[in-house]
């Protein structure tokens, strides 16, 4: 583990600055950066400068006075950047797959159906993909924006709020 890695420069002396820790260890900056602050929080770890501005020249030292009464210790706190972008990645991924999903139920109503209006199309594709998760109203309209462009659907000329079925 990172943290063990940090902790184990340790062996040797009872303080070290971030450069001689980056040499050390062979992690990247950002990366040592992070598992410091997890340190610095947890007070294994003491440092005069400010955590969240470490600079190469900061000097880190083992804080012998640190005491918790549990057996346990988890310090495995989660990197913030890393868990915050394989978030981002799973939303887009899962709003880009439930996008596909909402064309996909529009194409099957308006094959079955030829010719709805806005609101009943609105209707039947909240209905038939509530099982699965609850579309946004804007989401399920911009992928009817969609399906028009790729000509799938056209506006009814004449009824402002009707939609039929290309095939």
């Amino acid at each position: 583990d990172l943290q063990m890695a940090v902790l184990l420069m340790f062996n040797n002396c009872d303080a070290l600055t971030v450069q001689q820790l980056s040499d050390g260890t062979q992690l990247k900056m950002d990366m040592l950066t992070q598992v410091l602050q997890i340190l610095l929080k947890s007070k294994l770890l003491i440092c005069p400068d400010d955590e969240n501005e470490l600079q190469l020249t900061s000097k880190m030292s083992l804080f012998f006075g640190y005491k918790n009464k549990k057996l346990r210790v988890n310090i495995n706190v989660p990197m913030k950047t890393e868990v915050k972008q394989e978030q981002e990645a799973t939303h887009k991924h899962i709003e880009e797959d439930r996008k596909l999903l909402i064309q996909a139920a529009i194409v099957r109503i308006m094959k079955m159906r030829k010719q709805l209006k806005h609101q009943q199309l609105l209707g039947e594709v909240l209905n038939q993909l509530s099982s699965r998760f609850k579309p946004r109203v804007p989401i399920i309209k911009k992928c009817i924006d969609i399906l028009i462009e790729k000509e799938y659907l056209e506006r009814v000329d004449g009824q402002k709020d009707t939609y039929s079925y290309l095939a």
